[in-house]
């Protein structure tokens, strides 16, 4: 009663796009359920839905199309909008000779991002790899090994090259808690696994130089080397990570908007219909370019 009654919010099973749609995945911390259907609501109330690879996307078929494959957080998955009103499928209505694929996860770093990248790569084959980074909160994801109350595979620069760590990844208070839901109804069951998890799982570590820089020019040269065009896309202007882009010759193509109508106002202001229907046109300009 003195848990529920003074400590309901520290105890509370909170429910977001990761504990309703998502399990846990060994190497990456977490990943879709395929074939899984759900109902969420953030700012407002979508239909989710993954298919049989675990992407919000449409099922992959054999096809001579040119394929192009968009990489990245929550803003490619289509936090707070419906899949068509998404910019992969406004590219994908604009383009039906292209073969467009949404490879966007919710809560992902650019690391988590590059493991997706080699575990899909050769299923797909595209020609074009776009990746796109969140200005929010990418870099910090990188640093981390533990995100929102989750763990998570992350790297580290090591004798001049990047070394995969924290795999297999630790399964954490939040996966206990969402794989044993009717275990952990009770406020006591909560409080025994957090404190073994407190006692048990690794201490949360954070690097003071995150592998940005590195992680992307490793998945470069894996996108080049497969034969594909490597590019990216930046939710918000960025000098330091332009002067870098532009050193390495990738190329790359703002996505800043300064309209209130293209972002929600809560929720990690992700972008709306109308902010999805910018980006489609700014990277739909960027690629017929090249």
């Amino acid at each position: 009663m003195a848990l529920r009654l003074f400590y309901r919010d520290a105890f509370a099973q909170l429910e977001d796009e990761r504990t309703l749609t998502y399990r846990y995945d060994g190497q990456l911390g977490w990943f879709p359920i395929p074939n899984s259907t759900k109902r969420f609501t953030g700012f407002r109330t979508i239909s989710i839905n993954h298919n049989s690879r675990g992407f919000r996307d449409h099922e992959p078929v054999k096809s001579d199309k040119p394929g192009v494959i968009f990489l990245g957080d929550s803003l490619v998955w289509g936090f707070d909008v419906e899949s068509e009103e998404r910019f992969t499928d406004k590219i994908q209505a604009k383009h039906p000779g292209w073969d467009v694929h949404n490879f966007g996860i919710s809560g992902y770093g650019t690391d988590q991002e590059y493991l997706v990248l080699q575990r899909y790569f050769d299923d797909y084959k595209p020609h074009v790899m776009f990746l796109l980074i969140c200005g929010d909160n990418d870099n910090e994801d990188n640093a981390w090994n533990f995100r929102g109350g989750y763990y998570k595979p992350y790297y580290r620069v090591e004798n001049g090259g990047l070394k995969l760590k924290g795999v297999p990844v630790p399964k954490s208070e939040k996966v206990f808690f969402a794989e044993h839901k009717l275990l952990c109804r009770p406020y006591l069951v909560r409080l025994f696994v957090r404190v073994c998890c407190r006692w048990l799982d690794p201490r949360p570590v954070r690097s003071q130089d995150p592998p940005t820089g590195a992680l992307i020019l490793d998945m470069r040269a894996y996108v080049v080397k497969k034969g594909a065009f490597f590019a990216i896309g930046l939710q918000h202007s960025n000098v330091e990570l332009e002067r870098f882009l532009q050193k390495f010759n990738i190329p790359f193509v703002d996505l800043t908007t300064t309209n209130a109508a293209h972002c929600y106002p809560t929720y990690g202001n992700h972008w709306t219909p109308e902010g999805h229907s910018f980006v489609a046109n700014r990277i739909d300009e960027f690629l017929e370019k090249r």
